[in-house]
């Protein structure tokens, strides 16, 4: 009886610890998400600013490589030179299982810091990253850093580094189960009409910018539908407000304007996650856009929410 007394004194401790650690980690994840913004912030550009561009890429590489994930620069070939996409994997137990990916860009246009867009994505990406990494879901996960999701040319072509990813997964007929892409998700603003809600969405759109839009096409039905039950489940405070398109988005081409599209047009389910952009964020493309005008107790909610619908996601439930 004293050892069974003891065992459960030592079981609730190592509970209560576990518990003391959870909450911790909650209370410290907008100072991490701050960290990570800050050191991220600055134009990001792979010729306006090579070196921060580099400087960035290296960055995720490293917290990811932290977090003890099997890390990998992957190239892609662009106008005569090689860029990369950082792939970092966690395992699953089934290797039969299709992975799921998490990815943002980590590139910025050539004459904004890009706090919003999209530091506050890859920010997200590590932490959730960081909060998966704790267990060993069914399926893998993979974390994606894009590159190359800003470059604008004269064909109006971008999202470079994606639809290089998505394009050789489907040429290897590669099996993903889907993307959640971080687009832009550090931004809230709870002013009654700050939200602006493009015409002909077919559902109701807050007035007010203090919710997570999840934007999947119609093949991303169940993707969807699992995003907002396991989101919901981790971060009930959080608002969402979940949509789907059709024709891959080109009916409401504002739906494609992230590296979302490029698996979509792949043939993969996919979500854009996202503050909304320049539909709440007047600093959006701006040299306004500073992490001094996100809410960060924000961008951890999504986090959360994330990681939450992640293994759910990835563990089939």
């Amino acid at each position: 009886m004293a050892t069974q007394d003891g065992a459960g004194r030592d079981g609730d401790a190592r509970r209560g610890g576990r518990a003391a650690s959870t909450t911790g980690q909650r209370a410290e994840l907008p100072e991490r998400l701050h960290r990570h913004v800050a050191t991220l912030e600055g134009v990001r550009h792979p010729t306006a600013t090579p070196e921060r561009h580099r400087a960035a890429r290296d960055y995720l590489v490293d917290e990811l490589t932290e977090l003890g994930l099997e890390v990998q620069l992957a190239p892609f070939t662009f106008r005569g030179r090689t860029y990369h996409n950082v792939v970092a994997v966690l395992a699953g137990r089934d290797a039969r299982r299709s992975h799921l990916l998490v990815g943002a860009h980590f590139d910025s246009t050539d004459d904004t810091p890009g706090a919003d867009d999209n530091a506050s994505g890859v920010a997200a990406l590590v932490e959730c990253a960081r909060l998966v990494a704790t267990r060993q879901p069914e399926a893998g996960v993979e974390f994606v850093g894009f590159d190359l999701e800003e470059l604008q040319t004269v064909t109006g072509r971008y999202r470079v580094g994606s639809h290089a990813l998505a394009r050789e997964r489907r040429s290897r007929r590669e099996a993903l189960a889907g993307a959640l892409v971080l687009e832009m998700v550090g931004y809230r603003d709870p002013t009654p009409g700050a939200q602006i809600a493009p015409p002909f969405l077919g559902i109701d759109v807050p007035r007010t910018g203090d919710f997570l839009a999840a934007v999947g096409d119609t093949r991303s039905k169940d993707l969807l539908e699992g995003f907002v039950a396991g989101a919901h489940a981790a971060t009930p405070e959080l608002p969402l407000v979940p949509y789907r398109t059709r024709l891959r988005g080109w009916l409401l081409p504002l739906t494609r304007l992230s590296d979302n599209a490029s698996f979509w047009d792949a043939g993969y389910p996919a979500l854009m996650l996202t503050d909304t952009a320049f539909l709440r964020n007047p600093h959006y493309h701006r040299s306004t856009d500073t992490s001094a005008t996100l809410d960060f107790a924000f961008m951890a909610q999504v986090t959360e929410a994330t990681a939450g619908a992640v293994a759910r996601l990835a563990d089939g439930t």
